[in-house]
């Protein structure tokens, strides 16, 4: 194979790299924003949709913490979570 023709080979397997990292970092943000608009629905679905954004924040930040000092928090939120998601179907 000569030279230009080796040159126009790898010019097109890197063109074809950029364009899957694009796509995959496409995907990851797409991602990321789903995530956040599920969290959001769930500040919603908890009944804290009208609450400001500090005071939802503060609840959020209050609730790990406690989770962090004590386990049985975390099974108690997990509880109302599941005990929520299961009621409103």
């Amino acid at each position: 194979m000569t030279m230009p023709k080796q040159i126009e080979k790898e010019k097109q397997n890197l063109a074809r790299c950029e364009k899957s990292l694009a796509l995959e970092k496409l995907k990851k943000r797409k991602a990321e924003t789903r995530r956040k608009i599920e969290l959001g629905g769930l500040v919603i679905k908890a009944g804290m949709g009208e609450f400001d954004k500090a005071v939802v924040l503060g609840a959020l930040i209050h609730a790990i913490r406690l989770t962090t000092q004590d386990s049985d928090y975390y099974k108690l939120f997990e509880d109302i979570g599941v005990s929520s998601f299961s009621n409103s179907n």
